[in-house]
């Protein structure tokens, strides 16, 4: 008996660097939230985050049938069909919306120093940002799971295989943008800016107003491209 074939084998690079892609917004902003913790518990909270996370994501993907019902329209409003999906991707978009503007504002009011200098952070507070990175992760990673069956159906382990590799190489390289986005405060801004338009992406696509996810990552590629020049050129004055 076969177990493993070669279109097996395709379908799991493919859905590996699809979620891989897919995932570019959710490093950023896991980045970013754990950047005020003291370095001592960034690491733990990814890992803790990423971890319960995961599970939830596998969770998810037995639970297909019911996430696929969760697109079904459940009233109208202004001749747009509202499901519980839309719902979900709404409340996550404002959500990174308004929380990415208050980081913003924190840092132009110089809020943040005041963070970082206290060591003493509560279990509470280590939990919310925990629950918050569960939560986005659940919203970023909706549409990709969908997406996701529809391209491998009947084949669950691939999948899981799929997105527990995903799952290592953002947590591998989280740990990576976040020790670069410390060091650099500027890449800190572009990368909130980011987080804003994947926030104002969210909200379009739960009013059914779509909007390609290139021009997203095209955006930041640019803007990065931009900074990076920018900081070479710094360095280069400093020497």
């Amino acid at each position: 008996m076969e177990f493993i074939n070669t279109n097996d084998i395709l379908n799991l690079l493919t859905l590996t660097g699809l979620e891989i892609i897919l995932g570019i917004d959710n490093v950023i902003f896991i980045a970013l939230l754990v950047e005020p913790l003291p370095a001592y518990l960034r690491k733990k909270v990814r890992i803790y985050g990423l971890s319960i996370a995961l599970v939830l994501r596998i969770i998810m993907l037995f639970g297909a049938t019911w996430m696929i019902g969760l697109t079904k329209p459940l009233f109208e409003i202004f001749s747009i069909e509202i499901a519980y999906k839309n719902i979900l991707l709404f409340a996550g978009g404002l959500f990174l919306v308004i929380k990415s503007s208050l980081e913003l504002k924190s840092m132009i009011g110089g809020e943040e120093d005041h963070q970082k200098t206290d060591n003493n952070i509560s279990k509470s507070k280590l939990w919310y940002v925990i629950y918050q990175i569960i939560f986005i992760d659940i919203v970023l990673s909706f549409d990709s799971i969908i997406t996701a069956v529809g391209m491998s159906p009947g084949n669950l382990m691939v999948i899981i295989v799929a997105v527990i590799i995903a799952m290592i190489v953002m947590l591998v390289f989280s740990s990576q943008v976040g020790e670069f986005i410390y060091k650099h405060p500027t890449i800190k801004v572009l990368g909130l800016a980011f987080i804003v338009l994947v926030g104002i992406f969210l909200i379009s696509e739960s009013i059914e107003m779509h909007i390609a996810r290139g021009y997203l990552y095209c955006s930041l590629f640019f803007a990065g491209v931009i900074e990076a020049i920018n900081i070479l050129i710094s360095k280069k004055h400093k020497v």
